[in-house]
């Protein structure tokens, strides 16, 4: 069990535990008042006499003694009255309040928890290991057409790379041309759409906006800003490994570092 679902079970155990608490002390509040409800303080020798039962000898003396009164059984009491019913309404309405409020705070409480909890064990926003070096290099290399590898769990393509990117910082900051590779992310920097590659012009073409991008995810065309963001690429142990907590703008407009995939090579799949 992950660190992320035990604190939600605490989280929604301690929600659970504390709207139970409160329930229980607005029952016993409201008990007592019922209860005080049902009880006529004496108030002299009238209110007395009216809980005498009908016939009750009179044991007052002469002198102005102490007079005995006969207390009525509980099952004699009176009805409860059409405003003491609505007492026990209020009761109601405020139990399904507090219900209401706890069970909206414990599913608030939750989802914001689980929203915010940092995923500690791999996934997006972690370092990857995405599989050995040389194989991926012939899939995503001229051995295969330079056609790209999409990582679903790391939101990336694995792209091939074979430019000359000078002194340029994000080529030096994802190690491109020392591994012939880049990690390039998949959001398109106009918007965020999420960029397919299209197989027949060798872009990635941005089905939203029209946004194009080339094989190194360079800026081509469209409303984009600049090239595509990328994430440092290392090789460890023989494997691959993408650190994708840390992302590296993309490239200006106006670079082209590859002649070999500076132009479509083939029908563009956005038109535009």
């Amino acid at each position: 069990m992950s660190p992320g679902t035990i604190a939600l079970i605490l989280v929604a155990v301690g929600i659970v535990i504390w709207a139970a608490f409160m329930v229980n002390v607005t029952v016993r509040r409201q008990r007592k008042a019922a209860a005080g409800t049902r009880e006529h303080p004496a108030a002299g020798e009238e209110s007395r006499a009216a809980t005498m039962p009908p016939g009750a000898p009179a044991a007052a003396t002469a002198g102005g003694g102490d007079v005995a009164v006969q207390k009525i059984p509980e099952e004699k009491l009176k009805p409860l009255t059409p405003e003491q019913l609505a007492v026990s309404r209020r009761q109601f309405l405020n139990r399904a309040w507090t219900a209401s409020f706890s069970a909206f705070l414990g599913f608030f409480g939750m989802a914001t928890l689980s929203f915010l909890w940092p995923k500690l064990t791999g996934g997006f926003g972690t370092q990857i290991t995405v599989g050995d070096y040389e194989e991926l290099l012939k899939m995503v290399g001229p051995d295969n057409d330079y056609k790209p590898l999409f990582i679903a769990e790391g939101r990336f393509w694995l792209t091939y790379y074979d430019g000359d990117p000078g002194d340029i910082p994000v080529y030096l900051a994802v190690g491109a041309s020392e591994h012939q590779m880049q990690a390039l992310y998949r959001k398109c920097v106009h918007l965020g759409c999420s960029v397919p590659h299209c197989g027949t012009s060798m872009l990635f073409e941005c089905p939203c906006h029209g946004s194009k991008y080339r094989l190194n995810g360079e800026y081509y065309g469209g409303p984009a800003p600049r090239g595509l963001d990328r994430f440092p690429l290392s090789v460890e142990g023989g494997k691959v490994v993408v650190d994708t907590g840390s992302v590296e703008e993309g490239p200006p407009r106006g670079i082209d570092t590859w002649g070999q995939f500076s132009e479509p090579v083939g029908p563009l799949c956005v038109p535009g």
